[in-house]
């Protein structure tokens, strides 16, 4: 119940701020380490706990060497195995006496380390995260080690129909960019990460470097002492002389309407994705809100699509819709997982995505409509973003990593209240178009 009034009282202050005032109304700041290193604090009400986020702006979508593909992934794993003063054993006996829950997760846009602990152990977390980005050390039998344990995650994945279906949509829908694979890579390269040792290192040093990365702290902190402990940790974490820097492939302008189906020799569910591509996040246009809204407006569970084909037909146990917050040109999705009721259904329901989406580009939606959509969009990122302290430091690591300033928080919700029925219509010509589609199917056996 604590909890749930603490999210109140700040939603309900934020709601009451002047349309010139910024969401993000806790106690924040945002500083520059002589080295590079970005640093953003907020004072968030959750008595002597912090959450801690360490962003590393590299992911899946970095990976452009041939041969070479599932590196940020495997970097999350590489980096529990010790240090130059600290052992893979020590560093988790460490964390464990300290009662911090420590853990990662890579996407294709960043690599993420991240925990929450008591406010009076912060500074023991800080010494050892700094720790462990400038003084990494694992010799060829712990990578081997932990290249197995890889093997085993991309062996499990293959075994869910959702990850196959995510592979096949990326390998569809990108000939060049690295979104052309998922954040596991391809199984050819995962294979041979054990002979890869003398390989990870140039990827370490590209990315792992003080201005390539972030802290972000949430919680019962005080600016002053957190600020002059990361300064005395991180401080002397040196920037050094970086790799040569790999350009990231320019995906070509999709023109035309693809297409793929993934076949499975086991019994599951049909699923449906209808995919389209969309510009990169940006603050500086709508188009990220709009098709935020247009995702609720359309696919939500208040939409006529959800009413007719979830609730009414019940051809449909699962409607979900939206993306597009990517550092380059992404997918904007509509996945659908097929009931009982709805197996054989997919030409009717692919017609109904199609005639869903040429609604909005025929004719702008109301006013009303689009007020009630804002409404429930803003409310639910408010209420998610602000739940906790680790929800708030996800999306301050998350968000700083397309635009590096904390205004960036305000500024989606500027551009949310910009977004007008013509806006909407405007996005979905520009982008929810044919010629921009991709769609895939996944069948299992009969």
């Amino acid at each position: 119940m604590l909890k749930i009034s603490m999210v109140l009282a700040i939603v309900v202050s934020m709601g009451t701020a002047s349309a010139g005032e910024g969401i993000l109304t806790l106690p924040h700041k945002a500083v520059t380490l002589s080295n590079g290193l970005k640093v953003y604090m907020v004072k968030y009400p959750s008595p002597g706990v912090v959450a801690y986020e360490l962003p590393v702006h590299a992911g899946s979508r970095n990976e452009v060497e041939k041969g070479k593909t599932g590196f940020a992934h495997f970097f999350e794993h590489l980096m529990f195995r010790g240090t130059k003063n600290m052992t893979s054993k020590q560093f988790g006996e460490l964390y464990v006496r300290l009662g911090n829950e420590n853990n990662a997760w890579t996407s294709n846009e960043m690599t993420d380390y991240h925990g929450v602990v008591a406010s009076i152990y912060l500074p023991k977390i800080l010494a050892a995260e700094a720790d462990r980005f400038a003084n990494l050390e694992f010799d060829e039998k712990a990578l081997r080690d932990e290249a197995g344990a890889v093997l085993g995650e991309y062996n499990k994945d293959v075994a869910q129909p959702d990850f196959l279906l995510e592979e096949k949509m990326a390998a569809t829908a990108f000939k060049v960019h690295p979104y052309g694979h998922t954040t596991m890579g391809y199984k050819e390269d995962v294979v041979k990460f054990t002979e890869r040792y003398n390989d990870v290192w140039p990827f370490f040093r590209r990315y792992y470097r003080p201005s390539n990365v972030s802290v972000v702290l949430v919680g019962d902190i005080d600016f002053n002492k957190s600020l002059k402990d990361i300064e005395k940790e991180f401080g002397k974490w040196a920037e050094g002389k970086p790799e040569a820097p790999v350009e990231i492939p320019v995906e070509p302008e999709q023109t035309d309407s693809r297409s793929a189906d993934v076949r499975l020799d086991k019994p599951t569910q049909t699923r449906l994705e209808v995919a389209f591509k969309v510009p990169a996040f940006s603050t500086k246009t709508t188009d990220s809100e709009a098709l935020g809204l247009l995702a609720e407006m359309l696919f939500g569970v208040t939409s006529d699509f959800q009413k007719e084909f979830r609730f009414e037909k019940k051809w449909l146990d699962s409607v979900s819709a939206g993306g597009g917050e990517t550092v380059d040109p992404g997918l904007w999705l509509v996945s659908l997982r097929l009931s009982e009721a709805g197996e054989g259904k997919e030409k009717e329901l692919r017609a109904a995505v199609d005639k869903t989406l040429e609604s909005v580009r025929a004719k702008e939606p109301s006013q009303e409509r689009l007020d009630a959509t804002k409404k429930r969009f803003k409310n639910a990122a408010l209420t998610g973003w602000f739940a906790s302290p680790e929800a708030l430091a996800k999306n301050v690591s998350w968000y700083t990593n397309f635009e590096p300033d904390l205004g960036v928080l305000d500024r989606i919700f500027e551009r949310l209240r910009d977004v007008e029925p013509k806006t909407l219509m405007a996005v979905a010509r520009a982008h929810l178009t044919n010629n921009h589609k991709t769609t895939v199917t996944l069948h299992g056996a009969k």
